[in-house]
């Protein structure tokens, strides 16, 4: 049960992100007009995209973080820490087919000082601001992965791991929402009520924590915007009705406040089911492999590999495309949470 829910996540992570990657920088119309329809599969990366002269299946930096980061913790067998971290960040910027293209403000300016890089003069107090971005959620699920059940674990791994690239109360209270949604997801007989409700206690702790620990910035409230997103979530209308409100009120952009919000909405708009959540974040328009992501990283540990039709088609692509194992780091994730039960 355990491993299907976390292969479950992996997956689903890694579909939005490589489904996402074809359809970003557009709005929702936009990718109708351009595709034809909602995208609910893996195409090539048009010119409108960042990820454009990647093939279809291919993901961008997204689930490429996320798979390097619980590699490592798998070999440090559970074990968070910066230096962890640290490592994992300076790996990732090795290879080229992402770093190079992918990478975000806040996550490049932390691996340039990590190489010991010169970095340009900044007015401090906004280059603080400026890293509440949703870098900070799109790679924090292994954190929730490696503590079914224990959110205030998951929270304290998700703080660890964002304190290193996105050091300000806003970004880890959009990070610790989600790392508490995926833990608790990974415990038998959930619902959809209590994954959210999770979610909401990691934004209020990330919330609190960040303001005894990190920079304190302006910006909207990721708990208050969570709000708004879920009841939306929760409103009449079609899904693609709640995708438009969601994207034009909350918004589904580079700061945390409008991606980890959305994705907590999508969910709750596509009644947890997995692919629906993950196809709602691939179309909704502007960041949609992020915000895919991160919906599809809390749906797949809900649903789990079993909810996903032709799952282990998605993952024969995505392995191949990626040069990637995702099942077998799912069996060392699951290892070492069925060890802390």
């Amino acid at each position: 049960m355990l491993y299907d829910k976390i292969l479950g996540s992996l997956v689903a992570a890694a579909c939005g992100d490589a489904m996402g990657a074809a359809t970003e920088n557009l709005p929702m119309d936009g990718i109708l007009e351009n595709f034809g329809g909602p995208v609910r599969g893996f195409l090539k990366p048009p010119a409108t995209a960042f990820a454009t002269g990647s093939e279809a299946g291919q993901v961008t930096d997204d689930f490429s973080i996320t798979y390097l980061l619980a590699r490592n913790i798998v070999a440090a067998q559970g074990k968070v820490d910066r230096p962890l971290v640290e490592r994992t960040l300076v790996d990732w910027s090795r290879l080229p087919q992402y770093f190079e293209r992918f990478a975000g403000p806040s996550t490049r300016a932390a691996v340039l000082a990590l190489q010991g890089q010169p970095q340009p003069k900044r007015n401090i107090p906004v280059d603080n601001a400026a890293k509440a971005t949703n870098g900070a959620a799109m790679k924090i699920s292994p954190a929730g992965l490696i503590h079914p059940g224990d959110l205030d674990a998951a929270i304290e791994d998700a703080v660890t791991i964002t304190m290193v690239t996105h050091d300000n109360h806003l970004a880890i209270s959009g990070a610790c929402a989600v790392a508490a949604a995926v833990s608790r997801a990974l415990q038998p007989g959930v619902s959809l009520y209590d994954v959210v409700q999770a979610g909401f206690y990691g934004a209020r702790r990330g919330e609190e924590i960040g303001r005894q620990r990190a920079h304190f910035v302006g910006g909207p409230s990721v708990r208050r915007r969570m709000d708004m997103a879920v009841a939306i979530g929760l409103g009449s209308g079609s899904l693609e009705d709640k995708m438009r409100d969601l994207a034009d009120l909350v918004g589904s952009g580079l700061h945390i406040s409008e991606a980890v919000p959305t994705a907590f909405g999508l969910l709750v708009a596509a009644g947890g089911d997995v692919m629906e959540t993950v196809w709602a974040g691939v179309n909704i328009g502007y960041d949609t492999d992020t915000v895919a992501t991160i919906a599809g990283s809390m749906a797949g540990a809900l649903g789990g590999m079993s909810a996903i039709k032709g799952g282990e088609e998605y993952l024969a692509i995505l392995d191949r495309m990626n040069d990637m194992d995702i099942g077998e780091l799912a069996q060392g994730l699951a290892a070492i949470g069925e060890a802390r039960l």
